[in-house]
C-alpha cells in the first residue's frame, strides 16, 4: 500500500487573497487510518483534493509545496494515474453518481480506463459484496435511500482498488444505522486490504475508535499531528476551536427515568390562535412508486415551538418538509399555515411566511457575494433601503459571516455555504422556518451558534422552527417536541426525552 509525504503545502483559490492551505508538512504511513478534523472552513476538503490530484489538475489556483505518493509527485503525474491509486468519496453521494443503474455506476471508472468486460464484471461483484449490496446490480440509483447511495458511491471507489481512500464527511447525510454500516466497511477495507484511509469529519466521537492517527486543522495549518494515543490527551485545542471531542455521551438520567408515553395526536385540537401549522391526514406518493412516502400524518405546530423531525434515511423527513413549504402537493390531506390552506396559496405568497433551507445549500445560492445572497430575499420583498441595510448587517453578524461578506458563496466551504443559506432565509424573518439537516458540514461551535440564533428568534418573535436531523444531542438541546417517522408514518409525537428513553421506539426509528 501507499505512503503519502506532504511538504510545505500551500494553496490559494483564485477568488481568495488568503491561502486556504498554509505550509502543511506531514507524512501518512502505509495502511494508516487518519482522522482529519477542524472547524468549518479550516481547509479539510481542500487538503483532500490536493492528495488525490484534483488540485491542481481540475481546480484553478496557486499551489506550492509537494505531495508525494510512493515517491511520485501527484501534481506532476497524470490525473488518470493518480485516480487509480487514490480515491475520494464526497460528502454527498449525489455529487459523484452519474449513471442510472448501480452496475453502470461501478463500471464507469473501469470502462474509462479500458478494462475488459469480464474483469469489470468481476470487480462489480466484488465491490458490491464489500459494501453489502449483493444483488443490487440492476437497481435504479434514484430509487435508493441516502445510505444505499453512499454505499454505491463507496462500491464504485472500491472497484478501482485504490491504495489510498479519502473520505470527506461521508456520513453527514446518514442516519445512525447507515453511519455504522459505512464506517464498518471503511474500517474493514483498512484492516483486511491495508488501504490507507484519511477521513475528514466533524463527528470525532464516531471516528476516534477506528483511527490510529489524528490531524486537527485550523486556518490552513495542522495544529495537531499525533498518534491517537497522544492526540486526545489534551482537549484544549479542540474545545478552543469548537470541535467535538471523543468523550462518551449519554442520555440524561431524567430522560432514562421517565416512562415512555404513546403517540399524541394534536390534530384533533380545536384551533387556537397559537397554532401556526396544522397537518391533517397528509399523504404523498411519488410517481412510479407503489407506496406512500408520507402516510396519514397529522400534527400541529404551535407558535414558539422548536420541532425536530427524526427517522431513518427514506422515512419521509425531507418529503414532509417539502410538503409543508408547498414544493410538493399532497396526494391527500391538508396543510394550513396561520389558518390558510396551503392548497390555495401560490409559492410566492408563502415566501415571507415560510422559509426553507435545503440539505444541499447549493440549491439556494445564486448571488455573486455573500452580502448579495443575504440581501436577495428582503430586496425582492421591497424592503426600504435603510431596513434592508440594517437587516443584512445584523444577519451577517448573527451567523458569523462578516468576514466573508464580499466573497463569492461558492468560494466557501460546504459548512460556510450552509450558514450563508440559513442566513439568506433567516433575513426574511419567516413565521415558519424549516431546516433539512442543519448539521451538514458544521463544526460544533458554529452549529450551536446557528441553532441558538434560530431558537432565540423563534421564542422572541413567537414563531415556529422545524428541523429534520439524525442528531439526538441536537434534538435534546433545542427541540421542545420530536416527531419520529418510520416508513412515512408518524410513530411518535411528544417530548424528546420521552422518545429517547424508549429503546424499542429508537430501534424502530433507526436511531
Amino acid at each position: 500500500m501507499a505512503c503519502l509525504e506532504i511538504e510545505n503545502l500551500r494553496f490559494t483559490y483564485p477568488s481568495r487573497e488568503i491561502p486556504t492551505l498554509r505550509g502543511i508538512t506531514t507524512r501518512v504511513s502505509s495502511g494508516a487510518f487518519v482522522l482529519l478534523t477542524g472547524p468549518t472552513g479550516c481547509g479539510k476538503s481542500t487538503l483532500l483534493r490536493t492528495l488525490n490530484g484534483l488540485i491542481p489538475h481540475a481546480s484553478a489556483g496557486v499551489l506550492s509545496g509537494t505531495v508525494h505518493l510512493d515517491g511520485e509527485n501527484i501534481a506532476t503525474q497524470p490525473l488518470v494515474t493518480t485516480c487509480q491509486q487514490v480515491s475520494l468519496l464526497f460528502q454527498n453521494p449525489d455529487d459523484q453518481l452519474f449513471c442510472t443503474l448501480v452496475q453502470d455506476e461501478i463500471a464507469f471508472g473501469l470502462e474509462n480506463l479500458g478494462f475488459p468486460p469480464e474483469k469489470i464484471q468481476e470487480r462489480i461483484t466484488s465491490a458490491l459484496r464489500q459494501v453489502g449490496l449483493q444483488g443490487f446490480e440492476a437497481r435504479e440509483i434514484s430509487s435508493l435511500s441516502g445510505g444505499q447511495k453512499q454505499r454505491v458511491a463507496l462500491a464504485a471507489v472500491c472497484a478501482m482498488q485504490p491504495q489510498v481512500l479519502l473520505l470527506d464527511e461521508p456520513t453527514s447525510h446518514l442516519d445512525p444505522k447507515g453511519t455504522r454500516e459505512i464506517l464498518n466497511i471503511v474500517k474493514q477495507l483498512n484492516n483486511d486490504f491495508g488501504i490507507t484511509v484519511v477521513l475528514a469529519t466533524h463527528h470525532t466521537r464516531e471516528i476516534a475508535p477506528l483511527c490510529d492517527h489524528v490531524w486537527l486543522m485550523d486556518d490552513g495549518k495542522l495544529l495537531v499531528d499525533l498518534p491517537k494515543t497522544e492526540a486526545f490527551q489534551d482537549f484544549t485545542p479542540y474545545r478552543r476551536l469548537g470541535v467535538q471531542v471523543p468523550e462518551a455521551t449519554r442520555v440524561p438520567e431524567d430522560a432514562r427515568s421517565k416512562t415512555p408515553t404513546p403517540i399524541h395526536k394534536h390534530a384533533s385540537d380545536t384551533g387556537h390562535s397559537t397554532e401556526l401549522l396544522t397537518i391533517r391526514n397528509l399523504c404523498f406518493r411519488y410517481p412510479k412508486t407503489d407506496s406512500n412516502a408520507v402516510h396519514e400524518v397529522s400534527c400541529v405546530g404551535q407558535r414558539g415551538e422548536v420541532i425536530a423531525i427524526m427517522g431513518a434515511n427514506g422515512s419521509g423527513k425531507t418529503t414532509l418538509i417539502h410538503l409543508i413549504t408547498g414544493l410538493l402537493r399532497p396526494s391527500s390531506g391538508e396543510i394550513t399555515i396561520d389558518g390558510q390552506p396551503c392548497s390555495r396559496l401560490k409559492l410566492h405568497e408563502l415566501a415571507g411566511k415560510v422559509g426553507i433551507v435545503f440539505q444541499n445549500p447549493d440549491l439556494l445560492l445564486q448571488a455573486g457575494t455573500v452580502r448579495d445572497e443575504v440581501a436577495f430575499g428582503p430586496k425582492n420583498l421591497k424592503f426600504s433601503t435603510q431596513l434592508l441595510e440594517n437587516r443584512v448587517n445584523k444577519t451577517l453578524t448573527q451567523f458569523d459571516l462578516n468576514n466573508y461578506a464580499a466573497e463569492a458563496p461558492y468560494a466557501l466551504s460546504r459548512g460556510q455555504r450552509q450558514r450563508v443559506a440559513v442566513a439568506a432565509t433567516f433575513s426574511l424573518h419567516p413565521d415558519l422556518f424549516l431546516l433539512d439537516e442543519p448539521t451538514t458540514g458544521q463544526d460544533a461551535q458554529h452549529l450551536h451558534q446557528l441553532m441558538d440564533e434560530l431558537r432565540d428568534e423563534i421564542q422572541q418573535e413567537n414563531k415556529t422552527l422545524v428541523f429534520a436531523t439524525h442528531d439526538t444531542e441536537l434534538t435534546l438541546k433545542y427541540a421542545t417536541r420530536v416527531l419520529l417517522l418510520h416508513n412515512g408514518e408518524l410513530i411518535f409525537d411528544g417530548a424528546p426525552h420521552t422518545a429517547f428513553a424508549n429503546p424499542k421506539l429508537l430501534q424502530q426509528a433507526s436511531l
